[in-house]
């Protein structure tokens, strides 16, 4: 029972301090109605409330966390470089709320972090649990940032208070698989076979089935499509699928964890191909997917969401989540920093917390000084970012590096990967 009591109060406001904060407003604004206005004045502006709604918890742990300190190191930017000066300086305060990766528990966080009085709410990584929280979020009229989330349907549902940055479905499939194409023909190498290992969630189904749909068109075929439980400890039956396909080139789609499990797979099972190339893969093009599996990562390629290598901006982010946390930013921590930032510009721009105010703004919204492999954040009515862009990586001399588009590109990509 105490576990559970501090992971409550680690997850955001109680019940006792929200009535405790809401009566210190109430009785402050009575000393000001009865005629002591000097009490208040030079007071530090209220602090402005931000939600989000991770998996903190659970499977999906390490991926949350990660997010979390993508949105925590943008708040802390925004603050110390003077809050939102439009509001005379508030800063923003972040309060979490734990999804444990379960859609169910969407509903209640939402409905907590509205009566907390969150302005608006990012999340949720999982495509499932932000259907339900953006579904909330839109009844509540509170405007709902994505972090990660793939699915098309997230936007695609005539919402008006749901915005995302990164790409949706169709943008990040067909995006790879137009760059494998060029990659090929830059390479002198013809590809036109591939066979398709994903989880079974509605994040990897919905990417490989877009590959399917795509492919022919770039002159390929998905000539075999497995899919896996993420949850699985083992997953060598449907690697053997994969390998028995004798593919050109093999993708694949899934989490943190179980990309690991699929790669160690692969090579137990000495699986070859042209290339091994990931489609939004939480793990191949993750540093902490090199510092697990060392040389067997080497020439993994992954078509995934990715900050602009050749930006300043993104060399100060990267540099200052190093100092910060020891570690390398995750590609999917980038889409959780850089939405913070969308959100801190439309609130000062909105010049107000009124959450319809800030909707309105979002969606007025024209980004030019962003870390993103794009041109200007513009959503269009959808609230889908009509420029999101994928970008492609590859694990070269232990490091993972954006190899395509050429105007983003850091390095340059080795295809086909040697055995």
């Amino acid at each position: 029972m105490a576990n559970t009591k501090k992971k409550r109060e680690n997850q955001g406001i109680s019940r006792r301090e929200f009535i405790k904060g809401a009566a210190t407003v109430s009785a402050a604004a009575a000393v000001g109605a009865i005629g002591f206005p000097n009490v208040l004045r030079g007071a530090a502006p209220p602090e402005i409330v931000i939600g989000h709604i991770h998996p903190l918890s659970g499977f999906l742990g390490f991926d949350g966390q990660e997010l979390r300190k993508g949105l925590m190191l943008a708040v802390k930017q925004i603050n110390d470089a003077g809050g939102i000066k439009s509001l005379d300086g508030a800063k923003l305060k972040l309060i979490d709320a734990d999804s444990e990766g379960k859609p169910a528990l969407a509903i209640p966080a939402v409905e907590r972090l509205h009566r907390a009085g969150a302005v608006a709410i990012l999340g949720c990584y999982q495509s499932s649990v932000t259907l339900v929280a953006s579904q909330i979020a839109e009844k509540l009229r509170v405007p709902f940032v994505v972090s990660v989330a793939v699915a098309d349907k997230v936007t695609g549902r005539g919402f008006k208070y749901t915005f995302r940055t990164q790409p949706r479905a169709e943008q990040m499939a067909s995006q790879t698989v137009k760059y494998i194409k060029e990659i090929t023909q830059a390479s002198g190498v013809t590809v036109r076979t591939i066979a398709y290992l994903h989880d079974n969630t509605a994040f990897g189904t919905s990417l490989s089935e877009h590959v399917v749909k795509y492919a022919p068109e770039y002159g390929m075929e998905v000539i075999t499509k497995v899919a896996y439980s993420p949850r699985a400890a083992d997953i060598s039956t449907e690697v053997g699928k994969i390998k028995a396909a004798g593919a050109d080139v093999i993708m694949d789609t899934g989490y943190f964890g179980d990309g690991v499990r699929v790669l160690r797979t692969m090579k137990e099972m000495r699986v070859k191909a042209k290339g091994i190339i990931g489609c939004g893969n939480g793990a191949f093009s993750h540093p902490k997917f090199v510092g697990e599996l060392g040389s067997m990562t080497e020439y993994i390629m992954d078509g995934n969401y990715r900050a602009n290598p050749v930006n300043p901006l993104t060399e100060k982010a990267f540099s200052q989540y190093k100092k910060t946390y020891g570690t390398e930013m995750g590609p999917s921590t980038v889409f959780a920093y850089q939405p913070m930032l969308v959100l801190a510009d439309a609130i000062e721009r909105a010049k107000s917390t009124d959450r319809d105010a800030i909707r309105k703004a979002l969606s007025e919204t024209n980004m030019t000084q962003h870390i993103l492999p794009q041109g200007p954040i513009i959503f269009g009515p959808d609230g889908q970012n009509k420029n999101a862009q994928a970008a492609m990586m590859q694990v070269l001399k232990g490091k993972v590096q954006v190899v395509w588009p050429k105007q983003y590109s850091e390095a340059d990509f080795v295809f086909p990967h040697p055995s």
